[in-house]
This record gives C-alpha cells, structure tokens and sequence, in this order.
C-alpha cells in the first residue's frame, strides 16, 4: 500500500504546482517634471514618493511599478508638465503651479498670502484640507483631464538673493528681480522691477545681468548654488506657498487598481511633508553658506518687515474677488486659510482676510 500512496501524493503535489499562481501585476508609469534631480521636488520624488508607493505596494505583493523617469526636460521643460499630463504624453508628475495663475487660480493662495508663515508642513497639511473640503479645488482639473493626489511645496521661505548686498527695503529701489511670476507683485511696491524666470534660468539671469537678484529660498540657494552668482542673502521673511501638486492624468489614474490609487495618495500626502522638512533643513544651511562663500546675509528689520507688508496691494482680497465672480466661495477659502495660520501661532505681517 505504500507505494500507491505516495503515488498518489506526489500527482497531487504535481497538481498544485500545475495550478495557475496569482501573478504580481507590473503596471508601467512615466513620471514627468521639467526639473532635473538637483532641484528638490525631483530629489524628493525619487527619494520620497515612488518608493513609498513602492513600499505601500510591497506590503501585499499584488501589484509593482515599473517607473519611467522623464526628468531635466527630457519630455517637457519646466512649465510644461501640465500639458504633458493633461495630453497623457506623461502618466504622472509634479506641477509648478506658479507657472499657471490663469488655468489653476484658486491654487494660487499662496501666492496671494504673503509674510505669513515659512512652515512648509504646514502649509501643505492646510492647503490639502482645504482641497479636501472644498470641491473647487478638484474641479480645477475636470478640463485638465488630471486627478490630483496631494498639494506640496519647496519655497519654505522667499528670500533675496543679490549680486551686490540689500541692508534695508530701500536698497530693493531699482533692482531687476528675478521671479516666478506671481510673487513678484511682492516686490514691485519696493520700487523693483520683475523680470520672469524659472529656476532652470535664475542662475543665468544673475550671471548674465538680465536680473541683479532672485527671490528664492534658502534651499535652491544651497542645492542650486545660487551663492555663486548672487552672493547676498537679504532674508525679508516673505513667507512659503504651496507651489506643486501632484497629480495623474485622468485616463492613466482610472486604469490603476484600488491599491494603487491608495498607494499613490498616502505617497503623495508624504512627500508634502517630507518636502517641506528636507527645505526646512537645508534652508537653515544656507545662510552659512552664503557666508563661506564670502557673502552676506542680512536679516530685515521686524517694522520694516510689518510695513512692507502693508505697501502692496490687497492681492488676496482681489484673488478672492475674482474667484467669487465665478462661484468659487474663496473668502470662505481665504478665511479658513488665515484662521489656520493664526491658530498656528504663525508670524503674520498682514491679516490677509480682514
């Protein structure tokens, strides 16, 4: 009887090796920004985002990315992963929504605060209750045919970076700034001039003289060496925005599996704050390096900083006027946004929605 037996043992154990196994299901992304991996927010994706979707993902072993990087302009240039999402050319990637005030306005908040808070964290942590409870914010991108996962930033503080040293708002009078577009309304009440640049191009504004300064962040200061060109570092305390989305072309995002989705969302919301910590740290840095290099930092005055504050127009009030014309409830928006900052005992020059 034995041998019978482990006949029939062993074809039964054939059997189950015979049996079609549930097979882990690779699922192809391209992922796109303008920027190469020495700014920031690419750094961070690497770093941060995918292999958390990565790990999430390897927790039950069902599904696996296999990521197609389209970095430093290989698909689009800075500015232009908007379209390239919008079109599905890219699957996914990070949006500099600076670039685009007239398609994403109510993602300008922002822009339209400033002098009010450098905690990055923050500022994602809010704005992403904000998109959560306010359905303007989503549909933003119906005819943008993108989903969005989370709302980040890298500009934990806007600074100014000079060719010759600033001691004071007066030695703004005159300069050609570099700038996003949108913050450099910032500037001109000073008596400045804007002159519109991205971060691939600040560093040859300067060098070039197209620019005498740029207004960025103590972190591209440091990761960009923007010392080199701008060796003055005049700290005005302008305040951090909420300067990138992440988000996913419509048709690719419903293609995805549940987990994925999930995956993907927990990712993104990580990555705002792992962003912000990684500006945060490196921002501390920059001053001492800028004064390695032989330059200067200089701290504004808290009065001077109050009343420059007051000399610009009320941006927020006519963002939110705008938006309103259109069914947007953004003083509602505008007001939660300000309560949130108060609350957190941020450092506030002017109560935007008052």
């Amino acid at each position: 009887m034995t041998r019978p037996i482990t006949l029939a043992a062993s074809l039964l154990a054939s059997a189950a090796f015979a049996l079609p196994a549930t097979a882990q299901e690779t699922i192809d992304v391209t992922i796109v920004s303008g920027f190469s991996p020495s700014v920031a927010v690419v750094k961070l994706l690497q770093e941060s985002f995918m292999p958390g979707v990565d790990a999430r993902l390897a927790e039950t072993g069902a599904y696996e990315i296999a990521w197609r990087e389209a970095f430093s302009g290989t698909l689009a240039k800075p500015a232009g992963e908007l379209e390239a999402i919008q079109t599905g050319l890219a699957d996914m990637g990070v949006i500099p929504t600076a670039f685009h005030a007239d398609k994403l306005p109510v993602y300008q908040i922002g822009y339209v605060t400033p002098f009010t808070t450098t905690d990055l964290v923050l500022i994602h942590e809010v704005v992403d209750g904000l998109v959560e409870k306010y359905p303007a914010f989503d549909e933003t991108w119906d005819a943008l045919n993108q989903v969005s996962l989370s709302v980040s930033g890298i500009p934990d503080n806007y600074i100014l970076c000079s060719a010759r040293p600033i001691e004071s708002m007066a030695d703004i009078d005159g300069l050609k700034v570099a700038g996003a577009g949108p913050n450099l309304r910032w500037i001109e009440p000073a008596g400045a001039t804007g002159v519109t640049g991205t971060l691939g191009n600040f560093y040859q504004l300067v060098e070039t003289g197209v620019a005498d300064a740029m207004m960025v962040w103590g972190e591209a200061v440091v990761s960009l060496k923007m010392y080199e060109v701008c060796g003055h570092y005049f700290n005005a305390e302008l305040g951090g925005v909420n300067s990138y989305v992440i988000n996913v072309n419509r048709q690719a995002w419903d293609s995805y599996p549940a987990p994925v989705q999930e995956a993907m969302v927990a990712a993104a919301q990580e990555f705002g704050v792992d962003l912000g910590t990684f500006a945060a740290e490196l921002g501390t840095q920059a001053r001492e390096t800028v004064l390695e290099n032989g330059g200067t930092v200089v701290e504004i005055d808290p009065e001077e900083r109050e009343a420059w504050a007051e000399t610009l127009p009320n941006l927020a009030q006519e963002w939110a006027e705008a938006l309103e014309a259109r069914g947007v409830p953004a003083q509602q928006i505008l007001a939660d946004y300000m309560q949130a900052m108060r609350e957190a005992e941020q450092p506030i020059a002017r109560q935007w929605d008052q």
